[in-house]
């Protein structure tokens, strides 16, 4: 589906390769950095003496045998790091979506609830009259719950947690298996939660999943005018300065390249312009 890319969602989409680039390229550093270990085995010398130049070696001053053991353990440790560093950025982004939804439609949003992870996207579903799919929503509820046992409940499973997974939707959990190549861990209660490659694959994709249903979304939610805004505040930051012909055919610009899905009519361009100070 085409996506209209406003200013939060290119940087959402920006951060989360920034985020995939850095965590495969440790990974495969990792990786690389095992191997060159590989030809130092049986030595009982520490990294500090054979790699004297490393910058910061003498942090990581193990014996290249129980170095080697560390860095094969890398993905797990990546994944511990990744998985809710993708969840947080989602978790943002649709925080921001829901403003924009009252913001086209006040008192939109508005419910008893406080907003969390849990409910965010049924608050968006509601405010915004559109079903996310329902075997991506299940799991990213998933990926939710493992992520907070790692954290909250010292990696280990808690009974809620096992509980649930024991219960869920097979159908779901064969799609995990088709994005990932890999069978969800079937944890029991005490199990130690494993955040791995497949954990940050799968995140990705579901994440990103929701991330494209909830822009169109908004894209039949938000009035004419909010998305002319949006236009607007994208061509006032930065500012470049210009005649008047020139700020239209920007701003114009603008819009063909970002919100061009949204096809937001040319008058209400310029009235979002005249709502603005020009600087």
């Amino acid at each position: 589906m085409a996506e209209v890319k406003y200013r939060q969602y290119r940087d959402y989409l920006g951060q989360r390769i920034a985020t995939n680039d850095t965590v495969m390229g440790l990974l495969a550093g990792s990786k690389l950095a095992s191997q060159t270990l590989a030809i130092t085995a049986g030595s009982q010398l520490l990294l500090k003496d054979i790699f004297p130049q490393v910058p910061h070696i003498g942090r990581f001053n193990l014996r290249t045998g129980a170095a080697r053991e560390v860095l094969e353990d890398a993905e797990n440790l990546l994944g511990v790091l990744a998985v809710p560093q993708i969840m947080a950025l989602h978790e943002d982004l649709i925080s921001g979506m829901l403003v924009l939804l009252e913001r086209s439609a006040p008192g939109s949003t508005k419910s008893n609830q406080r907003l969390n992870a849990e409910n965010m996207h049924a608050k968006f579903e509601g405010a915004a009259s559109m079903s996310f799919t329902p075997s991506t929503l299940a799991l990213f509820q998933l990926v939710r719950m493992a992520r907070n046992e790692y954290i909250h409940n010292g990696g280990k499973v808690g009974k809620y947690f096992a509980a649930e997974l024991a219960a869920y939707d097979p159908a779901s959990l064969q799609v995990w298996r088709d994005i990932t190549g890999e069978a969800f861990p079937a944890y029991k209660v005490e199990d130690k939660v494993e955040l791995r490659l497949p954990a940050l694959i799968g995140t990705l994709a579901v994440t990103k999943r929701l991330a494209a249903e909830a822009n169109e979304g908004l894209q039949q939610s938000l009035s004419p005018a909010v998305w002319a805004d949006l236009v607007a505040e994208d061509w006032l930051s930065p500012w470049i300065p210009g005649n008047d012909g020139q700020q239209k055919k920007r701003i114009l610009g603008i819009a063909r390249t970002y919100y061009d899905v949204v096809n937001i009519p040319e008058a209400e361009l310029t009235a979002a312009r005249q709502r603005l100070v020009t600087p």
